[in-house]
């Protein structure tokens, strides 16, 4: 036999299935099985065996940034900064980041008084720039001698700064806010950022029947009041229109009614004075000739805050003390002229400026009595005519002396139709506010 011939029969085999185009596809159909025999074996093996360790290496490398350009708009927008102590306008700018130069030049020579110039501690200063931090303008509001405030307005015109002498027209815009109480109410009023003015406010509404501060946790109050907006920026308040307070478990409420175009007070929801107040005012019989908040000023032509009333009266015409009280001034003032000031308690004071001449035995230091005469109404000061100028303050706070002091009138029958079209109004603003389960901030 030839042992040649059958070494040559598996090449011949092999041959024929190359060369046969079934046989491939046996082959190809037979790959995942040898995979998985493949895998099978190595995860076998890969228990037999136990790896090596791997050895790690932190490596830190310090990267550069590519360099950042912000693509500034030109958009001008307005910013508040609260004034601090030893503030001036020059280093309030410089705080912001402001480019004032020009500004700083324009003031140092500005043509206004240097007293409007100076910064009152917690004021606010409003001042318009982009976003290069370039200053386009600045205002705030500034305390004269007579009483009132000032809006000084700056503003950058044709590249030129200037001081606006203009009368400006503010607009009146209701803002609610609502507090459900965590501790006191004056740390959560001042908390949830309620102007001064109005806390004074809403601390006398209802003082003659319980005390502000004997709110406890859980107690919620509710606010309506008047924002003054000039320009689009709030420069400040007005009255407080409404309120309700709901005081263990017992609703107390209170809505402003104006009486007039000067004049106006607090009455509940059935149309009853919610207080008392003094039991006379300063002149007998006369009439506000102008009355409490925003005005333009008669002699400076501008926008001011008036921050008391005037009554109009003659020359020589008596005043009288409207409560017992602590005779702590009794001068003469720049612009007050002849003025007396009285403190009633520690939070409430009244004070008396343009005065002809002063009552007898009227001196700083003494006793005066509901009714007794404390001067004459004049003309000092700075003044147009022969008038009383009359200011309340609580807690050295100008408030509005027909809503916060004077002696509250009944309604008329016509009033009081006119007081409930008004209440129903504000009452669904109270009640949506007190339906939310939420602190509300500000809505205007």
């Amino acid at each position: 036999m030839d042992y040649r011939k059958l070494l040559h029969i598996p090449q011949k085999c092999a041959a024929k299935l190359i060369n046969h185009h079934l046989s491939w596809l046996g082959f190809a159909a037979t790959l995942p099985l040898l995979g998985t025999a493949t895998a099978f074996g190595v995860a076998v093996g890969a228990k037999e065996t136990q790896p090596e360790p791997v050895v790690q290496q932190q490596v830190v490398e310090r990267l550069a940034l590519p360099a950042f350009r912000f693509e500034g708009s030109q958009a001008r927008y307005w910013r508040d900064e609260t004034i601090k102590r030893g503030d001036t306008i020059a280093r309030v700018l410089n705080r912001l980041g402001i480019a004032g130069k020009d500004a700083s030049a324009f003031l140092y020579n500005s043509p206004l008084a240097k007293d409007l110039l100076k910064l009152k501690t917690g004021a606010t200063l409003t001042v318009q720039t982009n976003d290069e931090g370039e200053l386009f303008g600045l205002r705030f509001l500034q305390d004269d001698d007579n009483g009132e405030q000032i809006l000084v307005a700056l503003e950058k015109k044709d590249g030129q700064w200037q001081a606006s002498a203009d009368p400006v027209a503010a607009q009146s815009v209701e803002t609610v806010r609502s507090i459900t109480l965590k501790r006191g109410a004056a740390a959560e009023l001042a908390a949830a950022s309620i102007p001064a003015d109005i806390r004074n406010q809403l601390e006398q509404v209802f003082c003659d029947q319980f005390e502000l501060a004997s709110l406890k946790p859980g107690d919620r109050i509710n606010l309506v009041y008047e924002t003054m907006i000039y320009d689009g920026v709030s420069i400040a308040s007005g009255n407080l229109l409404a309120v309700s307070i709901l005081r263990g478990g017992q609703l107390h409420q209170a809505f402003y009614f104006a009486h007039d175009s000067e004049s106006g007070a607090y009455y509940d929801g059935a149309g009853k004075p919610v207080k008392k107040g003094f039991s006379r005012q300063p002149v007998a019989g006369a009439k506000i000739s102008s009355g409490f908040g925003l005005r333009k000023h008669p002699v400076l032509h501008t926008l001011r805050m008036h921050s008391g009333i005037d009554y109009a009266a003659s020359k020589g015409t008596p005043i009288v003390a409207p409560a017992d009280g602590e005779l702590v001034k009794v001068e003469r003032e720049n612009g007050y002229g002849n003025m007396v000031m009285i403190r009633h308690n520690p939070k409430l004071s009244t004070l008396y400026a343009h005065m002809s001449a002063f009552g007898k035995g009227i001196k700083a230091g003494g006793r005066i009595k509901a009714g007794e005469v404390i001067g004459y109404v004049g003309s000092t000061g700075r003044s147009t005519g022969a008038h009383l100028h009359f200011e309340v303050r609580i807690n050295d706070q100008p408030v509005d002396p027909a809503t916060n002091a004077l002696p509250t009138p009944g309604l008329s029958r016509t009033q009081l139709a006119q007081f409930d079209a008004k209440k129903q109004t504000l009452s669904a603003r109270l009640d949506l506010l007190q339906s939310i389960p939420v602190n509300v901030a500000q809505i205007d």
